[in-house]
């Protein structure tokens, strides 16, 4: 090869290294900014995915605060209902049998009587003795 062709091929692998550094930040430019746009569009979904993920918070926070307040609604209810059919037994019922109903409306969420007092068996299990199948009532009723 004689030296104008290597000068050739030099200068033609300059001119090539330069016109790709100078593409190469080019599409570097264009790069960059298809990486803020895709941040940018992100960006604005996490907000709004953030935002239906607060409203939906509220709305389960709203559903249990009013399920709260019918349930306290409800046993109101019940003690009221509990509260007159007692006095009602007591006016109106006979007076010489047992007394069905107990003296008041949470011994019958108590469940059996809350005095009796658990023994122990020999498997370790507790026992519970003089316990009724109901609140205030019998085994034999």
């Amino acid at each position: 090869m004689s030296a104008i062709e290597i000068t050739a091929v030099v200068i033609a692998l300059i001119l090539v290294g330069i016109i790709s550094f100078f593409a190469g930040r080019r599409m570097n430019i264009d790069t960059r900014d298809l990486v803020r746009q895709l941040n940018e569009e992100h960006e604005q979904q996490l907000s709004k995915k953030q935002a239906e993920l607060d409203a939906y918070r509220d709305k389960v926070h709203a559903h249990f605060d009013k399920t709260a307040g019918l349930f306290v609604n409800m046993a109101g209810s019940y003690k009221d209902l509990f509260d007159h059919l007692s006095a009602g037994y007591d006016q109106l019922g006979e007076l010489g049998i047992d007394k069905k109903l107990p003296d008041r409306a949470g011994a019958l969420l108590d469940g059996p009587e809350a005095d009796a007092q658990p023994t122990q068996t020999q498997s370790g299990m507790p026992e519970y003795k003089n316990m009724n199948a109901t609140a205030g009532g019998s085994k034999d009723d």
